[in-house]
């Protein structure tokens, strides 16, 4: 049986392990250039005397960074940084915005404009072979952005508008955004306020994938998603800085 909840209703949060903590060091050390691709990490033994931890933490440590792309260990051999634009994957978006150093104002514009990418084209192909019940799917979810304590309605309408479009790796890639969306609450806040007051209407996007009209659900789309492009651009100096709204979040 699970143990009891406190008086609050939550369960006990969990620590973060001391493996945790050491692939957030190491990921933060590369992320920031510390370790240049090339560089070698020190060895197990250097790590776990610097961290002041046992090697075993160390070395599931070293295995997550391996299997993210921003580490090759060789066995016998020493753990080399890799370039992380050339070997990780969409996850990598999540980390950065985890790392340290906080949100790189070039890399929100990335995102965004990826988001922009991905929602114009899965909108594009839902109008052209979503299911019956897949189009009833995301006219609910415009719906949604009516009701005033929906404060989920936009996440829930681009998943299903992806959903529709039944194209995995547009799911995929959406996933990864959102895990970054979710590390930086405050930043996305300010730049999604538009799209999640309903600024632009979804419901007319919506008509166009229940309607099969590609044509019009691609040109609605890219409306709606440009306007956090627009925001990001309106808040920073040329991609260096985020204004003080952002800035540190």
């Amino acid at each position: 049986m699970p143990e009891s909840a406190p008086d609050g209703g939550f369960s006990p949060v969990q620590r973060r392990s001391v493996s945790d903590e050491v692939f957030a060091e190491l990921r933060d050390a590369i992320l920031t250039g510390r370790f240049r691709p090339g560089d070698p990490l020190p060895s197990e033994r250097e790590l776990a005397a610097s961290f002041a931890v046992n090697r075993h933490a160390v070395r599931e440590a070293l295995k997550r960074l391996q299997e993210a792309g921003f580490v090759q260990i060789v066995h016998g051999g020493a753990t080399t940084v890799l370039d992380v634009r050339s070997s990780a994957g969409l996850d990598l978006l999540a980390h950065l915005a985890r790392s340290g150093e906080g949100l790189d104002p070039l890399i929100l514009r990335d995102g965004l404009e990826m988001r922009r990418c991905i929602g114009v084209e899965a909108a594009r192909v839902a109008a052209t072979r979503a299911t019956d019940e897949a189009r009833e799917r995301v006219v609910a979810a415009a719906a949604a952005y009516d009701i005033d304590d929906d404060t989920d309605a936009d996440r829930h309408f681009w998943l299903e508008v992806v959903e529709a479009s039944g194209n995995l790796t547009f799911r995929l890639a959406l996933n990864s955004l959102v895990q970054a969306i979710d590390s930086g609450p405050d930043v996305m806040d300010a730049l999604l306020a538009a799209d999640r007051a309903d600024l632009l209407p979804h419901a007319p996007l919506a008509a166009a994938i229940a309607d099969g009209d590609a044509v019009l659900a691609a040109r609605l789309a890219d409306e709606i998603l440009s306007q956090a492009v627009d925001v990001w651009a309106s808040l920073t100096d040329s991609g260096r800085t985020l204004d003080p709204v952002t800035r540190g979040a």
